[in-house]
């Protein structure tokens, strides 16, 4: 007869009351906070800390120089930590950092940054959903969004309060701004400014977020101001220096911020 493995048990664990599955392989060296709750074969490495309140599910792994913040919940198949698949990679101690109120679904991918010292950064409160990858160097903001089977290449930037629909590819170093949304099944080579909405194979910008700005809070005139400093740059046949002075001159906040990330942009924007 196959014996049952047995419930969680509530104990301490270098001083915290958590709760870890027996079948569960917690490496020496690990940090785990209070209240934490560990499943059934789930693994932590050596040199994974992981704050308070959180969630591992069952069979998944966090390995590698991990930090993991608070009220996170981490689901089964999940691998996070693992070494970067950069072929530059040479050696040194690279990592990965987690804030606070993430929930990271089943077979997510995180892989560790490349250079020594250099951390793959996901923020807080985002939503990373089934099967994504998220490469080396990549930098999450507060509140995004990645729906299933989104593939990040290393040192993709996602901004806060982002939004990228399923099954969505982002080549390497591209930069997608706060508020932007992107369509699903969509191929991205160049940088999405903030608060647009871009779609395509390859992917355009083809208009202001304005649902996901009114969701967010956003004035009727904050919106008007976005909208004008948007027809300025993509409904324009003006050389790019013109574009820049012509936002230098709209003196609002929103104008300035697309201002910023245009002359930012790694990769360039599409206009026509």
């Amino acid at each position: 007869m196959l014996a049952t493995a047995s419930k969680h048990q509530v104990h301490s664990y270098k001083g915290f009351n958590v709760s870890i599955h027996p079948t569960a392989i917690i490496e020496d060296g690990a940090e785990i906070g209070e209240g934490t709750t560990i499943g059934p074969y789930a693994f932590i490495g050596p040199q994974v800390k992981i704050g308070k309140d959180c969630e591992i599910h069952s069979h998944a792994i966090i390995d590698g120089n991990t930090t993991v913040g608070s009220n996170n919940q981490i689901f089964p198949f999940a691998c996070i930590g693992k070494m970067t698949q950069d072929l530059k990679y040479t050696s040194g101690n690279p990592g990965v950092i987690i804030g606070d109120n993430n929930s990271i679904r089943e077979y997510v991918t995180i892989h560790c940054a490349t250079d020594d010292g250099d951390f793959t950064r996901i923020n807080n409160n985002c939503s990373i959903l089934n099967s994504c990858h998220i490469a080396h160097d990549c930098i999450i903001g507060d509140n995004a969004i990645m729906s299933g089977g989104t593939l990040l290449a290393g040192h993709v930037e996602l901004g806060k309060n982002a939004i990228i629909s399923g099954m969505t590819g982002v080549v390497q170093f591209v930069k997608i701004g706060d508020f932007a949304f992107i369509g699903g099944c969509s191929k991205l080579t160049h940088d999405v400014p903030h608060y647009c909405i871009a779609d395509g194979m390859p992917a355009k910008v083809a208009t202001i977020n304005k649902i996901g700005l009114e969701r967010n809070g956003f004035s009727k005139e904050s919106i008007r101001e976005i909208r004008a400093a948007f027809k300025c740059i993509f409904r324009s046949d003006d050389p790019m220096e013109e574009v820049y002075d012509n936002l230098s001159d709209m003196e609002n906040e929103y104008a300035q911020n697309m201002l910023e990330f245009l002359k930012s942009a790694s990769k360039g924007v599409l206009r026509k």
